[in-house]
């Protein structure tokens, strides 16, 4: 197997995005632990699980290096990439009933449930009976998903983003000054993280192109760790008071 340049590029990316997204959502757990605040928990995972799209990328970078070869199958790749979304936004919906629509919380979960189990079956289903039915590999590191994965996941980060900017909203008019910086922070967390992730999966990007709009993605890492974590020396930045 040979990688060009853009091909190492994108992966080596994926190698940093997938681990400062681990590590922050395991620092963002780790204040669920202090606290006892389910919510933390949630967010926490949720951070974890939203980037394994690259995760699979990021393999075959590891196996180029250390065998030279190393192709995940199209089934390996795809169950790696994909089948842990569903969960993924699920957690999240338990995370923001959890802050919000607490007394509707079973009923959210049921409806989005029905949705994810329906979607991870027909996955499923489509990825053992003939892996083409779920996407086409443009190189080793990247591929085309088809319409119906790329309308899931879209509408899957449409929910997130929705239901996270709300959380923001709430947030900033709450009056308390760290409140409101959580609020802005998470806001642009989550507006960067999707129009990163649109534009790696929608864009054809060139080496440029990629570190741009994959250092976007990084950015909205750090201020979703800003948002939940939020270290001491962000309140003194921002001028907030402890």
């Amino acid at each position: 197997m040979i990688l060009s340049l853009l091909e190492i590029v994108m992966a080596t990316f994926s190698i940093i995005i997938v681990a400062i997204f681990a590590l922050v959502g395991i620092e963002i757990i780790k204040v669920y632990k202090k606290t006892n605040e389910r919510v933390y928990l949630c967010f926490g995972l949720t951070w974890i699980g939203i980037v394994e799209a690259w995760i699979p990328s990021a393999i075959v970078l590891i196996g180029f290096f250390m065998t030279g070869g190393s192709i995940l199958p199209p089934t390996v790749y795809f169950l790696i990439a994909i089948a842990g979304y569903p969960l993924t936004t699920l957690i999240w919906i338990t995370g923001f009933t959890d802050i919000l629509y607490k007394n509707k919380q079973k009923l959210f979960q049921l409806i989005f449930g029905i949705g994810e189990v329906l979607f991870e079956i027909i996955f499923l289903v489509f990825l053992f009976t003939d892996a083409n039915l779920i996407g086409s590999f443009k190189s080793p590191v990247d591929v085309a998903y088809a319409p119906f994965v790329s309308l899931y996941i879209l509408i899957s980060l449409c929910i997130i983003l929705l239901t996270g900017l709300l959380i923001s909203i709430i947030s900033i008019r709450g009056g308390e000054p760290e409140n409101k910086l959580r609020g802005y922070l998470l806001c642009a967390a989550l507006i960067t993280l999707f129009i990163g992730g649109l534009l790696d999966a929608a864009a054809e990007l060139d080496i440029l192109g990629v570190v741009i709009v994959r250092l976007l993605v990084i950015s909205s890492a750090v201020e979703f760790y800003c948002a939940f974590v939020m270290p001491d020396f962000i309140k003194r930045l921002f001028k907030v008071e402890t």
